[in-house]
C-alpha cells in the first residue's frame, strides 16, 4: 500500500519530485533518470513537459465524460489518508513499470464486506510509451489507457469486489466511449468532444476481440489469460443493444455485494425488459454477424470485429451425423458453439431434423429419489425455471438461396434437456444452417444424479428424420392407477424406441379451455410462450420403451402438480400426450398426438396426508399482497427456520420458528407466516421471491411473488 517514492516503496527508488495541477488531478512525475518522460516542452510551452501535458489532459477528459457526461460516481478522494501526494486531488504517478498503466489504493473508506469494499484509488502511467510504440501510438495507448484506467477508479467506489473480469471488460469498453474516433454518429447520446484526429480506440480492439470470437467456447466470465479484457465484447453488445448507461445500472447493483451466477447482471436485464438467459443467448447470435457475416443489423462496428471461429470438425455435410461430448469437451459455462451443417451435394431432403440432447437435469421419476437428491434437484428445477440458468439453449441461423436469413429456436424438455426442430427444403430453399449451442449454466457444470453430481454433457444430431409412424394414441385411467396410452405400429421403418411426451394444463379459472397440442412441432420441444427465453414447464418426457411396444402406463401424474397448495383442485388439471417415433441415432420422428387430453383421478392414498419425510409446500396465496403462509411437513421432530431471498439472492427476511414436533404445518394457525416485511421492517417491493424451508439437515426452496 505504500504508494511510489516513499522508503520501502514496493516500486522501487522512484522519486517523483516535480508536480503538475488540473481541476481534479495531481501529476507526480521526474526529468531525471530511467523514470523521466520525454522532455520535450513545446505545445504549450509552459515549463511542463507535453508528454505530462498530454497525461492530464487525458485524465480530465476522462473525468469529463466518464463522471460528468455518462453519470458514474466520482472516485472517491484521499482527503484523510496522511499520505495523499500532497492534497485532496486524484494522483498519477508518472514512471517506468512493466505494463501501460494500473489503479491501486492505499487505502480503505470504511466499507469492508464479505462481497462489498470501496476505496480511494490512486493512477499510475508509464512514462516511456513512446519507447515502445513511437511518439504518436504512444500518444494513443496513453489516452486509452488513461480512459481505461479511471474507471478502475470509478468502480472503486461502487464495488472493488464487483465480478473482476468484468471490472477489465468494462473499463475496455470505455476506451471507445472517451476516445470514439470523433465519429458523431456513434449512437451513444453522449455528448462528447469529437475532435480532429481524436483516437479511435476500436483500432486497438481487434487482439482482444480475437482471443474471444477465437474461442467462444470458453467461460465468459474465465480470468484465464487476457480473456476477462476480451469479455468487452459482452460490454458492446449490453451497450449497443440496451443503453451504454446499463453499465452504470449494473455498478448499482454491485454497491449491495458481488453475486454469483451473474445475479448482479439479473435486475439490469429485468429493468430492461428481458432475463439475463435471453440476453446472452442473443448474444451469442450477434456474435456470428461479425466481420463480412455483418449484415449492419447488429454491432455497430461489426464489420471491424473478427469473425467467430467455427472448429473445421463441427462442418457437416454428411449425414446422418451425431456428436457427443463430455464435461472436458462441452462448451463450459455461460459459452457458446457453432455448428454448421451444410446440404450434401447434389441432395435436397425435404424434412432436415436438427436435436439437441443435454445431460438430464431431472429423472422422469422423482417418487423414488431420497430426501436429500429431491431437494437438490428440485432446486436445479426451481432455478431453471424461474431464471432459465441451467440446461443448454440452441438458437439457429438458417441461411437462404436468396441472400436472406432467418433465426429460429429450439427450447429443450426441463428435465430430459432435449430439443429439435425439423427444417424443410434442405438443400434447396435452405443453403446452410447454423447451429448455435449455448451453455446456460453460469457456473461450473454439476448435475444432480441420486446420490451426487456429475460434470454434465451434451450431444446433437442432425438427419432425415425416421420414416416411420404410429397411430394416434388412446388414454384411459382403471383403478385409480396411473394413465395408460396405447398406440399401434403403422410403420416400423428407422424407429428404434418411443418417447411419450406429455403436456400439462392446469386451469386457473373455471372460463379457461384446455390446450392440447397445437402442431407437430410443438411436440418436440419445450415452449416458451412469454418470450422470456425460458423455457416453460409444462412439456417434457415421461417415458421410453422398446420401438415393438404398443403401451406406456404414465405412473408420474400429478408429480408435476403442487398438490400441497390450499389451491388444489385435481379437476383442474388436463393431460395430453403425444407418441413419437425415434431413431438409431436419437433424431426423433412425426409425432402422433392425443386431440382430447385427460383428467386423471387422483388418489389421495398415493400421496399419503401423514408425512413420511420432510417437504416444503407452495405458499399461500400465490401471489400474495401484503402477508403470506408458507406450509410443510416434517417427517422427523426438527428446529425449522425460513428465510425468503430476492431474485438476485439477497437475504430480505430470516425467520426462526423453533423446535416442532412430527407432523403437519398447512393450516395457517400452524404454518410459517410472513408479512411481507424485510429485515428492517419495510415492506418488501414487487417481485419473484425465492423462501427456504431448514429443518435440521433438510433444505428445500420454492418461490412465490409478491404483486401490488
Amino acid at each position: 500500500f505504500i504508494r511510489p517514492g516513499p522508503p520501502g516503496s514496493p516500486y522501487g527508488a522512484v522519486n517523483l519530485l516535480r508536480k503538475s495541477d488540473t481541476a481534479h488531478f495531481l501529476l507526480h512525475y521526474t526529468t531525471v533518470g530511467p523514470h523521466a518522460p520525454p522532455l520535450e516542452d513545446v505545445n504549450p510551452m509552459n515549463g511542463v513537459p507535453d508528454y505530462v501535458d498530454l497525461c492530464a489532459e487525458a485524465h480530465e477528459r476522462s473525468f469529463q465524460i466518464e463522471v460528468n457526461l455518462m453519470g458514474f460516481k466520482k472516485p472517491f478522494d484521499d482527503f484523510w489518508v496522511a499520505e495523499n501526494g500532497g492534497n485532496h486531488k486524484y494522483d498519477v504517478y508518472l514512471f517506468q513499470f512493466p505494463a501501460l498503466g494500473f489503479t491501486t489504493t492505499d487505502w480503505f473508506n470504511g466499507r469492508v464486506l464479505p462481497t462489498v469494499v470501496t476505496f480511494g484509488p490512486y493512477f499510475a502511467i508509464n512514462s516511456r510509451l513512446y519507447d515502445y510504440f513511437g511518439k504518436l501510438e504512444g500518444r494513443r495507448y496513453m489516452e486509452t489507457t488513461t480512459a481505461h484506467e479511471f474507471l478502475h477508479g470509478i468502480q472503486f467506489a461502487y464495488n472493488a469486489r464487483m465480478p473482476g473480469w468484468f471490472m477489465e471488460a468494462s473499463a475496455t469498453w470505455i476506451e471507445s466511449k472517451v476516445y470514439d474516433g470523433g465519429r458523431i454518429d456513434d449512437l451513444d447520446d453522449i455528448p462528447d468532444p469529437d475532435e480532429f484526429d481524436e483516437t479511435d480506440a476500436y483500432d486497438y480492439y481487434a487482439r482482444q476481440l480475437g482471443i474471444f470470437l477465437d474461442q467462444p467456447d470458453i467461460a465468459l466470465d474465465s480470468r484465464v489469460g487476457l480473456h476477462e479484457y476480451a469479455a468487452v465484447i459482452w460490454v458492446f453488445y449490453m451497450a449497443e443493444r440496451f443503453d451504454v448507461d446499463i453499465v452504470r445500472q449494473i455498478y448499482e447493483d454491485a454497491t449491495t455485494g458481488s453475486y454469483r451466477e451473474f445475479g448482479n447482471f439479473l435486475d439490469a436485464f429485468t429493468n430492461h425488459g428481458t432475463t439475463l438467459v435471453e440476453a446472452f443467448k442473443t448474444f451469442t447470435e450477434w456474435n456470428y454477424f461479425t466481420h463480412d457475416r455483418d449484415d449492419g443489423k447488429h454491432y455497430l462496428n461489426g464489420h471491424r470485429f473478427p469473425p467467430v471461429v467455427i472448429h473445421p470438425h463441427d462442418v457437416h455435410d454428411t449425414y446422418p451425423v451425431r456428436v457427443d461430448w463430455d464435461s472436458e469437451a462441452m462448451p463450459e459455462p455461460f459459452s457458446s458453439r457453432y455448428i454448421v451443417f451444410e446440404p450434401t451435394p447434389g441432395i435436397v431432403m425435404d424434412e432436415f431434423a436438427v436435436k439437441v440432447d443435454g445431460a438430464d437435469i431431472a429423472p422422469i421419476d422423482m417418487s423414488f429419489l431420497g430426501v436429500t437428491d429431491r431437494a437438490a434437484i428440485q432446486r436445479e428445477l426451481d432455478r431453471l425455471d424461474v431464471l432459465g440458468v441451467r440446461g443448454w439453449g440452441a438458437r439457429f441461423i438458417v441461411e437462404k438461396r436468396d441472400g436472406t436469413h432467418e433465426v429460429r429456436e429450439a427450447f429443450t424438455y426441463q428435465r430430459s434437456q432435449e430439443g429439435q426442430i425439423t427444417f424443410n427444403d434442405f438443400g434447396g430453399d435452405i443453403k446452410k444452417i447454423t447451429l448455435i449451442l449455448i451453455n446456460l449454466r453460469p457456473d461450473i457444470e454439476e448435475v444432480v444424479i441420486p446420490g451426487g453430481t456429475f460434470g454434465g454433457a451434451v450431444s446433437y444430431m442432425a438427419g432425415r428424420p425416421p420414416a416411420g409412424t404410429l397411430s394416434t394414441p388412446t388414454l384411459s385411467q382403471e383403478r385409480d392407477a396411473g394413465v395408460r396410452i396405447q398406440w399401434q405400429l403403422e410403420d416400423l421403418t428407422d424407429i428404434r424406441e418411443v418417447v411419450i411426451v406429455r403436456k400439462q394444463y392446469t386451469s386457473l379459472i373455471e372460463t379457461d379451455e384446455p390446450m392440447p397440442f397445437q402442431t407437430a412441432a410443438e411436440v418436440l420441444n419445450a415452449a416458451d410462450r412469454n418470450e422470456d427465453g425460458i423455457p416453460d414447464a409444462d412439456i417434457n418426457i415421461v417415458g421410453r420403451v422398446n420401438a415393438t411396444d404398443t403401451y406406456f402406463e404414465d405412473t408420474t401424474i400429478f408429480q408435476d402438480v403442487d398438490i400441497g397448495s390450499a389451491s388444489f383442485d385435481p379437476l383442474d388439471t388436463r393431460y395430453f400426450y403425444a407418441v413419437v417415433p425415434v431413431d438409431a441415432v436419437g433424431i426423433m420422428g412425426t409425432p402422433s398426438i392425443d386431440p382430447d387430453g385427460i383428467t386423471p383421478t387422483f388418489n389421495p392414498l398415493d400421496f399419503p396426508a401423514a408425512p413420511m419425510q420432510t417437504q416444503l409446500f407452495q405458499s399461500y396465496p400465490n401471489p400474495f399482497n401484503p402477508d403470506v403462509w408458507i406450509p410443510y411437513e416434517l417427517g422427523e421432530d426438527a428446529s425449522v427456520s425460513v428465510e425468503i431471498y430476492n431474485i438476485s439472492g439477497r437475504l430480505v427476511r430470516s425467520l426462526h420458528v423453533g423446535m416442532k414436533k412430527r407432523g403437519q404445518y398447512i393450516s395457517k394457525d400452524k404454518a410459517v407466516y410472513w408479512d411481507g416485511r424485510n429485515q428492517l421492517g419495510e415492506r418488501a417491493t414487487s417481485g419473484v421471491y425465492f423462501y427456504v424451508l431448514k429443518a435440521d439437515d433438510y433444505v428445500s426452496m420454492r418461490k412465490m411473488a409478491i404483486l401490488k
